[in-house]
Protein backbone atom coordinates (compact mmCIF):
# COMPACT_ATOMS: atom_id res chain seq x y z
CA UNK A 1 0.00 0.00 0.00
CA UNK A 2 1.57 2.99 -0.90
CA UNK A 3 2.28 5.48 2.12
CA UNK A 4 0.50 8.29 1.07
CA UNK A 5 -2.70 5.91 0.86
CA UNK A 6 -1.45 4.57 4.56
CA UNK A 7 -1.57 7.91 5.79
CA UNK A 8 -4.70 9.49 4.46
CA UNK A 9 -6.65 6.32 5.79
CA UNK A 10 -4.97 6.99 9.34
CA UNK A 11 -5.28 10.73 9.04
CA UNK A 12 -9.07 9.79 8.37
CA UNK A 13 -9.31 7.32 11.51
CA UNK A 14 -7.79 9.97 13.87
CA UNK A 15 -10.43 12.43 12.94
CA UNK A 16 -13.22 10.01 13.58
CA UNK A 17 -11.94 8.93 16.52
CA UNK A 18 -11.75 12.62 17.91
CA UNK A 19 -15.27 13.58 16.62
CA UNK A 20 -16.40 10.96 18.84
CA UNK A 21 -14.63 12.08 21.87
CA UNK A 22 -15.82 15.42 21.23
CA UNK A 23 -19.39 14.41 20.79
CA UNK A 24 -18.93 12.53 23.99
CA UNK A 25 -18.21 15.17 25.91
CA UNK A 26 -20.80 17.49 24.32
CA UNK A 27 -23.52 14.44 25.49
CA UNK A 28 -25.36 14.99 28.98
CA UNK A 29 -23.88 12.74 31.61
CA UNK A 30 -25.73 9.77 32.54
CA UNK A 31 -27.60 10.22 35.24
CA UNK A 32 -26.58 7.99 38.66
CA UNK A 33 -29.32 5.17 39.20
CA UNK A 34 -31.32 6.06 42.52
CA UNK A 35 -31.01 3.28 44.76
CA UNK A 36 -34.06 1.45 45.63
CA UNK A 37 -33.56 1.03 49.42
CA UNK A 38 -33.49 4.65 49.70
CA UNK A 39 -36.10 5.34 47.79
CA UNK A 40 -38.47 3.07 49.70
CA UNK A 41 -36.84 4.15 52.89
CA UNK A 42 -38.17 7.79 51.94
CA UNK A 43 -41.33 6.91 51.00
CA UNK A 44 -42.33 4.40 54.04
CA UNK A 45 -40.83 7.37 56.58
CA UNK A 46 -43.02 10.63 55.22
CA UNK A 47 -45.95 8.41 55.02
CA UNK A 48 -45.38 7.52 58.59
CA UNK A 49 -44.39 11.16 59.50
CA UNK A 50 -47.26 12.58 57.90
CA UNK A 51 -49.65 9.89 59.10
CA UNK A 52 -50.60 9.29 55.25
CA UNK A 53 -51.55 5.71 53.52
CA UNK A 54 -49.90 6.24 50.28
CA UNK A 55 -51.62 4.66 47.76
CA UNK A 56 -49.38 3.53 44.43
CA UNK A 57 -50.13 5.93 42.73
CA UNK A 58 -48.74 8.78 45.30
CA UNK A 59 -45.71 6.41 45.39
CA UNK A 60 -45.22 6.58 42.09
CA UNK A 61 -45.08 10.33 41.63
CA UNK A 62 -42.91 10.40 44.83
CA UNK A 63 -40.33 7.99 42.47
CA UNK A 64 -40.67 10.51 40.15
CA UNK A 65 -40.07 13.72 41.85
CA UNK A 66 -36.54 11.81 43.81
CA UNK A 67 -35.57 10.70 40.35
CA UNK A 68 -35.60 13.94 39.56
CA UNK A 69 -33.59 15.16 42.21
CA UNK A 70 -30.61 12.41 40.82
CA UNK A 71 -31.43 13.55 37.42
CA UNK A 72 -30.53 17.23 38.20
CA UNK A 73 -27.46 15.80 40.92
CA UNK A 74 -29.34 18.14 43.68
CA UNK A 75 -26.88 16.83 46.35
CA UNK A 76 -28.43 18.41 49.38
CA UNK A 77 -31.67 16.40 48.20
CA UNK A 78 -30.22 13.23 47.36
CA UNK A 79 -28.11 13.35 51.15
CA UNK A 80 -31.97 13.48 52.94
CA UNK A 81 -32.70 10.95 50.51
CA UNK A 82 -30.57 8.71 51.64
CA UNK A 83 -30.69 9.34 55.11
CA UNK A 84 -34.23 7.72 55.43
CA UNK A 85 -32.45 4.48 54.98
CA UNK A 86 -30.35 4.55 58.05
CA UNK A 87 -33.61 6.49 60.32
CA UNK A 88 -35.73 3.93 58.88
CA UNK A 89 -33.58 1.02 60.15
CA UNK A 90 -33.22 3.19 63.95
CA UNK A 91 -36.96 3.43 63.96
CA UNK A 92 -37.77 -0.27 63.68
CA UNK A 93 -35.77 -0.69 66.20
CA UNK A 94 -37.94 1.32 68.84
CA UNK A 95 -41.26 -0.43 70.38
CA UNK A 96 -44.24 0.52 67.95
CA UNK A 97 -46.00 2.62 71.12
CA UNK A 98 -42.49 4.64 71.78
CA UNK A 99 -42.58 4.69 67.73
CA UNK A 100 -45.97 6.30 67.33
CA UNK A 101 -45.40 9.01 70.12
CA UNK A 102 -42.18 10.23 68.68
CA UNK A 103 -43.24 10.35 65.05
CA UNK A 104 -46.83 12.22 66.05
CA UNK A 105 -44.47 14.43 68.25
CA UNK A 106 -42.18 15.38 64.85
CA UNK A 107 -45.33 15.86 62.86
CA UNK A 108 -45.61 19.54 63.83
CA UNK A 109 -42.08 20.37 63.23
CA UNK A 110 -41.88 18.30 59.54
CA UNK A 111 -45.00 20.58 58.37
CA UNK A 112 -43.11 23.39 58.92
CA UNK A 113 -40.25 22.02 57.42
CA UNK A 114 -41.89 21.07 54.06
CA UNK A 115 -43.47 24.36 54.37
CA UNK A 116 -39.93 25.95 53.77
CA UNK A 117 -38.77 24.09 51.46
CA UNK A 118 -42.30 24.62 49.32
CA UNK A 119 -41.57 27.88 49.48
CA UNK A 120 -38.54 28.10 48.27
CA UNK A 121 -39.48 26.11 45.30
CA UNK A 122 -38.89 22.32 46.30
CA UNK A 123 -41.96 20.66 44.19
CA UNK A 124 -41.75 17.63 46.11
CA UNK A 125 -42.51 19.43 49.54
CA UNK A 126 -45.28 21.93 47.86
CA UNK A 127 -47.17 18.26 46.73
CA UNK A 128 -46.50 16.62 50.28
CA UNK A 129 -47.80 19.22 51.72
CA UNK A 130 -51.16 19.58 49.30
CA UNK A 131 -51.68 15.74 49.72
CA UNK A 132 -51.66 16.31 53.46
CA UNK A 133 -54.31 18.97 53.53
CA UNK A 134 -56.62 17.06 51.21
CA UNK A 135 -57.10 15.23 54.04
CA UNK A 136 -56.64 17.29 57.35
CA UNK A 137 -58.23 20.99 55.32
CA UNK A 138 -57.30 24.10 56.38
CA UNK A 139 -59.34 25.48 58.87
CA UNK A 140 -57.29 28.63 59.28
CA UNK A 141 -53.92 29.98 57.36
CA UNK A 142 -51.04 30.11 58.99
CA UNK A 143 -48.57 33.43 60.89
CA UNK A 144 -44.67 33.35 59.82
CA UNK A 145 -43.22 30.23 61.90
CA UNK A 146 -47.12 28.71 62.68
CA UNK A 147 -48.92 26.37 61.11
CA UNK A 148 -52.38 26.49 59.62
CA UNK A 149 -55.22 25.03 62.20
CA UNK A 150 -56.56 21.99 61.11
CA UNK A 151 -59.50 19.74 62.81
CA UNK A 152 -56.63 17.36 64.31
CA UNK A 153 -55.06 20.49 65.89
CA UNK A 154 -57.71 21.65 67.66
CA UNK A 155 -59.28 17.51 68.38
CA UNK A 156 -55.37 17.74 69.97
CA UNK A 157 -56.74 20.01 72.41
CA UNK A 158 -59.75 18.36 73.10
CA UNK A 159 -57.45 14.98 74.25
CA UNK A 160 -55.49 17.17 76.31
CA UNK A 161 -58.59 18.84 78.19
CA UNK A 162 -60.45 15.75 78.47
CA UNK A 163 -57.08 13.82 80.22
CA UNK A 164 -56.71 17.05 82.33
CA UNK A 165 -60.57 16.65 83.54
CA UNK A 166 -60.08 12.67 83.69
CA UNK A 167 -56.81 12.48 85.32
CA UNK A 168 -55.40 14.79 86.73
CA UNK A 169 -58.28 16.40 88.34
CA UNK A 170 -59.90 13.13 88.52
CA UNK A 171 -63.66 13.85 87.21
CA UNK A 172 -66.00 12.21 84.97
CA UNK A 173 -65.94 13.89 81.26
CA UNK A 174 -67.76 12.98 78.49
CA UNK A 175 -65.97 13.02 74.73
CA UNK A 176 -67.27 16.06 73.01
CA UNK A 177 -70.09 14.90 70.43
CA UNK A 178 -70.02 15.46 66.80
CA UNK A 179 -71.67 18.83 67.48
CA UNK A 180 -69.19 19.86 69.97
CA UNK A 181 -66.70 19.37 68.00
CA UNK A 182 -68.19 21.43 65.30
CA UNK A 183 -68.66 24.41 67.58
CA UNK A 184 -64.52 23.74 68.56
CA UNK A 185 -63.47 23.50 65.12
CA UNK A 186 -65.10 27.21 64.31
CA UNK A 187 -63.86 28.77 68.04
CA UNK A 188 -60.55 27.97 67.61
CA UNK A 189 -60.37 29.03 63.63
CA UNK A 190 -61.71 32.42 64.77
CA UNK A 191 -59.22 32.83 67.31
CA UNK A 192 -56.09 31.44 65.27
CA UNK A 193 -55.54 34.30 63.28
CA UNK A 194 -55.01 36.54 66.61
CA UNK A 195 -51.95 34.24 67.47
CA UNK A 196 -48.94 34.39 66.89
CA UNK A 197 -46.73 31.92 65.01
CA UNK A 198 -45.18 30.55 67.87
CA UNK A 199 -48.59 30.20 69.44
CA UNK A 200 -49.83 28.96 65.90
CA UNK A 201 -47.25 25.83 66.18
CA UNK A 202 -47.78 25.04 69.62
CA UNK A 203 -51.78 24.65 68.86
CA UNK A 204 -49.95 22.20 66.24
CA UNK A 205 -48.46 20.41 69.01
CA UNK A 206 -51.29 19.68 70.96
CA UNK A 207 -51.71 16.25 69.30
CA UNK A 208 -48.62 14.96 69.93
CA UNK A 209 -48.47 16.06 73.55
CA UNK A 210 -51.66 14.16 74.53
CA UNK A 211 -50.58 11.11 72.63
CA UNK A 212 -47.03 11.42 74.46
CA UNK A 213 -48.65 12.55 77.78
CA UNK A 214 -50.56 9.26 77.94
CA UNK A 215 -47.97 7.32 76.98
CA UNK A 216 -45.91 7.83 80.01
CA UNK A 217 -48.67 8.29 81.80
CA UNK A 218 -49.29 4.36 81.55
CA UNK A 219 -46.05 3.95 82.38
CA UNK A 220 -46.05 5.89 85.17
CA UNK A 221 -46.18 4.81 89.25
CA UNK A 222 -48.88 5.85 91.45
CA UNK A 223 -46.55 8.15 93.06
CA UNK A 224 -45.54 9.92 89.69
CA UNK A 225 -48.97 10.54 89.08
CA UNK A 226 -49.74 12.23 92.33
CA UNK A 227 -46.46 14.37 91.22
CA UNK A 228 -47.97 15.13 88.13
CA UNK A 229 -51.41 16.56 89.66
CA UNK A 230 -49.75 18.31 92.15
CA UNK A 231 -47.59 19.86 89.15
CA UNK A 232 -50.33 20.79 86.91
CA UNK A 233 -52.76 22.15 89.76
CA UNK A 234 -55.43 18.67 90.54
CA UNK A 235 -56.20 18.90 94.08
CA UNK A 236 -55.00 15.86 96.73
CA UNK A 237 -56.28 14.63 99.44
CA UNK A 238 -54.48 15.52 102.79
CA UNK A 239 -52.55 11.46 102.51
CA UNK A 240 -51.31 12.83 99.31
CA UNK A 241 -50.14 16.16 99.58
CA UNK A 242 -47.99 14.31 102.71
CA UNK A 243 -46.58 11.50 100.25
CA UNK A 244 -45.79 14.00 97.86
CA UNK A 245 -44.01 16.20 100.12
CA UNK A 246 -42.21 13.80 101.85
CA UNK A 247 -40.72 12.21 98.62
CA UNK A 248 -39.70 16.02 97.71
CA UNK A 249 -38.20 16.58 100.52
CA UNK A 250 -36.18 13.02 100.02
CA UNK A 251 -35.04 13.41 96.65
CA UNK A 252 -31.82 13.55 95.35
CA UNK A 253 -30.32 13.51 91.83
CA UNK A 254 -31.22 9.99 91.11
CA UNK A 255 -34.23 9.96 89.62
CA UNK A 256 -37.38 8.01 90.93
CA UNK A 257 -40.03 6.41 90.03
CA UNK A 258 -40.23 5.99 86.47
CA UNK A 259 -37.83 4.73 84.07
CA UNK A 260 -35.35 7.65 82.88
CA UNK A 261 -36.92 7.51 79.34
CA UNK A 262 -40.50 8.01 80.79
CA UNK A 263 -39.59 10.48 83.58
CA UNK A 264 -37.96 12.56 80.99
CA UNK A 265 -40.79 12.44 78.60
CA UNK A 266 -43.73 12.97 81.24
CA UNK A 267 -41.78 16.01 82.46
CA UNK A 268 -40.70 17.25 79.32
CA UNK A 269 -44.83 17.26 78.39
CA UNK A 270 -45.75 19.03 81.92
CA UNK A 271 -43.12 21.49 81.12
CA UNK A 272 -44.70 22.31 77.50
CA UNK A 273 -48.38 22.37 79.11
CA UNK A 274 -47.14 24.84 81.28
CA UNK A 275 -45.61 26.42 78.95
CA UNK A 276 -48.41 27.26 76.55
CA UNK A 277 -51.19 26.71 78.90
CA UNK A 278 -53.16 30.13 78.11
CA UNK A 279 -53.04 28.86 74.76
CA UNK A 280 -53.67 25.25 74.91
CA UNK A 281 -55.95 25.14 78.38
CA UNK A 282 -56.74 28.55 79.06
CA UNK A 283 -56.57 30.11 82.11
CA UNK A 284 -56.78 27.53 85.09
CA UNK A 285 -59.60 25.17 85.57
CA UNK A 286 -61.89 25.31 88.34
CA UNK A 287 -64.67 23.26 90.12
CA UNK A 288 -68.02 25.17 89.90
CA UNK A 289 -70.71 23.87 92.19
CA UNK A 290 -73.52 25.32 89.95
CA UNK A 291 -72.93 22.92 87.41
CA UNK A 292 -71.15 20.07 89.66
CA UNK A 293 -68.21 20.38 86.83
CA UNK A 294 -64.53 21.42 86.31
CA UNK A 295 -64.66 24.28 84.37
CA UNK A 296 -62.35 26.83 82.65
CA UNK A 297 -61.84 30.21 81.02
CA UNK A 298 -59.96 30.34 77.31
CA UNK A 299 -58.15 27.75 75.14
CA UNK A 300 -58.84 25.82 72.67
CA UNK A 301 -62.01 23.77 74.00
CA UNK A 302 -65.56 23.15 73.36
CA UNK A 303 -67.58 26.85 74.33
CA UNK A 304 -70.49 26.95 75.93
CA UNK A 305 -72.00 30.33 75.87
CA UNK A 306 -68.91 32.52 76.19
CA UNK A 307 -67.29 29.63 79.06
CA UNK A 308 -64.85 27.40 77.89
CA UNK A 309 -65.40 23.79 79.82
CA UNK A 310 -63.53 20.23 79.52
CA UNK A 311 -65.73 18.53 77.23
Amino acid sequence: MPLACFQCRQRRALLGLAGALLAAAAAPARAQRVPEPAVQAFTEVTSQLLGLPFDDAQRQRIRQFIEGYWQRGQQREMKAVNGTVAFLSQLREREAPLREVALRMSRPAALRNLAEEAEAGDALAAWLLAQYHAVHPVLAPARPGGLPLTRDSVDGQLDLAHFMATEVHRQPAHRPHAAEREQAYRAAAARHAALDGPAQFAVAQAPGEAARLRFAWQRATALDRLIARAELGGRLTPAEQMQVQQFLAGMNAQLQGLAAQQQQMLGSTLAHLRQNSETLMGRGTVWNPATGRWEQQGGIVTEFNGTVRVP
